[in-house]
């Protein structure tokens, strides 16, 4: 089954799902939205350049705990969190008579949202054989929504996907420099909002959520750059993998229950030594 059919299968909350809030064409979605609304102008862009699109709105998206690298990644309280912990804002769908394609849209960082599509492509998700077909972008980069939708049918998705990476970032090391200011900014928030926050609960989700997403980015894409395996390991698959989960593990958090009892005054735990890790560690772009 391509993406098209797996997402068009995904009910909604008007059919009492919690999975996603609305699942549907865009043309009928953009309807049930305030003109004010920051993100209209942008989606009826897309809808401009195909009227047949659909969207899911909020995809609720679960997380493995038999991932390879979650495992390695070892983020444990991103398990805590009932409900399905990460939600996806956009996806927007479509095919012709060959093929079928999807691009997730994030209202923040590009780091969150290729943490996103690695969390739903990995293997043994329901995705994984429609990797190929998927591309992630944030939705602030609003000028370029539009382009990179209409490059879906045109383009390889890892192609359009490398143009966004190297919009971002010149190389790994710089994608993890701006990864570690992204984990010392939610902890900067925390300081800033967790004593007055009304809703607690909701802030302490938010940044678990996008703690284990750069997690996941600074390890995966590291595990997926071959020019990393083969100029800094020799094509020593092992070694790149010890290496990223030392990058993985650099990332600092808060422990929920300090969150909880307001504790922050020091990051959740240091760097350990490199263990073993699982040798059939095979994500892939």
């Amino acid at each position: 089954m391509g993406v098209y059919e797996l997402l068009s299968s995904k009910e909604d909350a008007r059919k009492g799902s919690p999975l996603c809030e609305f699942n549907g064409f865009l043309e009928d979605y953009l309807e049930t939205i305030a003109e004010e609304d920051e993100n209209k102008d942008v989606l009826a862009e897309v809808l401009n350049v195909d009227k047949d699109v659909k969207i899911i709105v909020n995809l609720r998206m679960g997380i493995s705990r038999e991932s390879i690298s979650n495992q390695i990644i070892r983020y444990k309280d991103i398990f805590k969190l009932e409900d399905r912990a990460v939600e996806i804002p956009y996806v927007l769908y479509a095919k012709n008579d060959k093929e079928e394609k999807a691009l997730i849209l994030v209202g923040g960082d590009y780091v969150y949202a290729k943490g996103m599509y690695y969390s739903l492509t990995e293997p043994g998700s329901e995705f994984q054989n429609s990797k190929n077909d998927i591309v992630a972008m944030e939705l602030t980069d609003k000028d370029r929504v539009k382009e990179v939708y209409s490059q879906l049918f045109t383009k390889r998705a890892g192609q359009i996907q490398r143009d966004l990476d190297r919009r971002h970032f010149s190389n790994y090391d710089e994608s993890f420099a701006h990864a570690l200011e992204l984990s010392d900014g939610i902890r900067a928030e925390l300081e800033e909002k967790l004593g007055e926050a009304e809703e607690k609960e909701e802030l302490i989700r938010s940044c678990i959520s996008r703690w284990f997403l750069i997690k996941k980015f600074t390890y995966v894409q590291y595990m997926v750059d071959k020019t990393i395996l083969n100029t800094k390991f020799a094509g020593n698959v092992k070694a790149q993998r010890n290496q990223a989960k030392q990058n993985a593990d650099s990332i600092r958090f808060v422990s929920i229950s300090d969150m909880w009892r307001g504790k922050l005054e020091k990051p959740a735990e240091e760097v350990k030594p490199v263990a073993e890790t699982p040798e059939n560690d095979t994500v892939e772009e």
